[in-house]
């Protein structure tokens, strides 16, 4: 009887939410919401100064990172254990590559994907690396491979830091939790501060994802607004850019609370159709040869530059370069590790570590190649021209308005264009906050099968609470500069964390016998 009554209990525990990991991370939210609008102009000072000494004491770590990460998913992926395959035997994958591949690429690129595939170039052909001239060809012809390498595989395999254990706790080991915590728990065994450790790991993991996302909408939000106002004439204010968070958010939540079958995997799917016929119209219209040739072009020199780029720490030169971009784009990626990892998980059953794998470092950068190639070759061509100054635009106005003017040089026009551009920012912003809802619901969840997902009603209100999180950073006028201080301030425990749970991966695929 007391046995049936603890079972009941448990039940009655799992798929609901764990009010701690609710309110202790809304209440940091809160209380660093307050604090940049209290202050603006000190607040964002103060994070942008940390951000700066924090990643000059530590570039060697992130950079390093990195590369060893590349080669750990490589091993893995074709050792005996990539040949693992995730569910009970005999599983059968739930989706075609195809659709796997398209959900892991819309749920982790977002907003910042659509803009940079467009103007990432002019940064660093106004300040490049290396050493090389500012605003020389060789600038220019060294930018492009620069940008593949930003959202290249070697970002791609930050991914696996927390994906392979997740993977391997819920599918091998058995343990139904998709809360990285729990999984951290686990592995420690049963010292007296489990409970504190789980707890705070936890916690951890929302931070984390939540500043990421912030990131992500503080890009994409005032490009959307930038953009109507472009084709409207309406003043971009701060009513315009609760509109297109509100919009934005009535699509996510919906798809969300449809779930990943019905929901992300459908708008995932419409998401790569647009994108496709955009860059399909994009080279086809535009200087077809040359988008061909500099892509092929810029892929060989990655290829020759890739251990450079990879360990360009610029220690003689001092230009920051690495420390502005490269450790930025890192950062940036611990967020998004935390998110799809538990994508990851839902999506995988029945597919083999392998595939897992080469699906995420692999395909991801592929089809970012393709959209960034024929993006920024387009811009590069019209600068190379003269027909646009793309690079002032950007370093005078600002990514939206030379995106603006970039479409409105294409055979889209600056209606037709700047319209298709706005909705694929927005399915991208959708797609990804989707992924991220799904991630922080399971996390403050007990419990989920492999067959669960989290209610809907705790997805939606992560829903919410996502949408509200980039309004204080519109509202006080956080640029770049400082949505890249936040990320590299808040990103970085996920590392941390995640280096203990793969060690300990390791540790228990080889007293599997793995």
């Amino acid at each position: 009887m007391k046995d049936m009554e603890q079972k009941k209990r448990k039940q009655m525990r799992q798929n609901q939410p764990d009010k701690t990991l609710m309110i202790v991370p809304l209440a940091l939210v809160a209380a660093f919401s307050i604090w940049f609008i209290l202050d603006p102009q000190k607040s964002l000072t103060v994070l942008n100064d940390f951000s700066n000494r924090f990643v000059l004491k530590f570039d060697w770590l992130f950079m390093g990172f990195a590369v060893a990460m590349l080669f750990i998913s490589l091993w893995w992926a074709f050792s005996k254990r990539g040949s693992m395959v995730m569910g009970e035997p005999g599983a059968r994958a739930q989706y075609s590559f195809a659709s796997y591949v398209v959900i892991l690429f819309c749920a982790g690129m977002a907003a910042g994907s659509c803009i940079f595939s467009m103007i990432e170039w002019a940064y660093y052909y106004a300040a490049p690396p290396f050493g090389i001239e500012a605003y020389s060809l060789e600038a220019m012809e060294m930018s492009l491979p620069y940008n593949f390498y930003h959202w290249g595989v070697g970002v791609a395999a930050l991914n696996m830091l927390l994906a392979i254990p997740y993977c391997y706790s819920y599918y091998i080991r058995k343990n139904k939790t998709l809360r990285l915590g729990d999984i951290a728990g686990l592995m420690i065994g049963n010292p007296k501060y489990k409970n504190v450790v789980i707890k705070l790991v936890n916690i951890i993991f929302i931070i984390c994802v939540l500043g990421s996302l912030s990131c992500t909408l503080g890009l994409g939000i005032p490009n959307i607004s930038k953009c109507i106002q472009a084709l409207t004439g309406i003043d971009n204010t701060m009513a315009m850019n609760v509109c297109g968070i509100v919009v934005i958010s009535v699509i996510f939540s919906f798809s969300s609370y449809l779930g990943i079958a019905k929901g992300l995997k459908k708008l995932s799917t419409i998401n790569v159709i647009w994108c496709g016929v955009f860059l399909a119209i994009m080279l086809v219209t535009g200087p077809t040869t040359f988008i061909i040739k500099n892509t092929l072009h810029s892929l060989g020199l990655l290829a020759a530059y890739f251990p450079r780029m990879a360990l360009n720490l610029d220690p003689i030169f001092e230009s920051g370069f690495a420390q502005n971009w490269t450790v930025f784009f890192y950062c940036y990626a611990w967020g998004f590790v935390a998110m799809t990892a538990v994508v990851t998980v839902k999506i995988s059953r029945g597919r083999t570590f392998r595939e897992m794998i080469l699906g995420n470092i692999i395909g991801v950068p592929a089809g970012l190649v393709v959209m960034m190639g024929i993006n920024n070759s387009t811009s590069i061509k019209m600068q190379l021209d003269g027909t646009l100054d793309v690079a002032g635009l950007v370093m005078t106005e600002g990514n939206h308005a030379a995106i603006v003017e970039i479409l409105g040089h294409t055979v889209l026009g600056p209606t037709v264009g700047v319209i298709a551009f706005v909705v694929m920012i927005i399915l991208f912003i959708a797609t990804t906050m989707d992924g991220a809802s799904l991630a922080l619901a399971s996390t403050t969840v007990e419990g989920l099968s492999e067959e669960e997902e989290p209610k809907p009603v705790i997805r939606l209100l992560w829903c919410l609470i996502l949408a509200a999180i980039p309004l204080v950073l519109t509202a006080i006028g956080a640029g770049l500069e400082s949505l890249q201080a936040l990320v590299n301030v808040i990103g970085w425990p996920i590392m941390v964390v995640g280096t203990f749970v793969l060690y300990k991966t390791f540790v228990w695929a080889k007293e599997d016998g793995y």
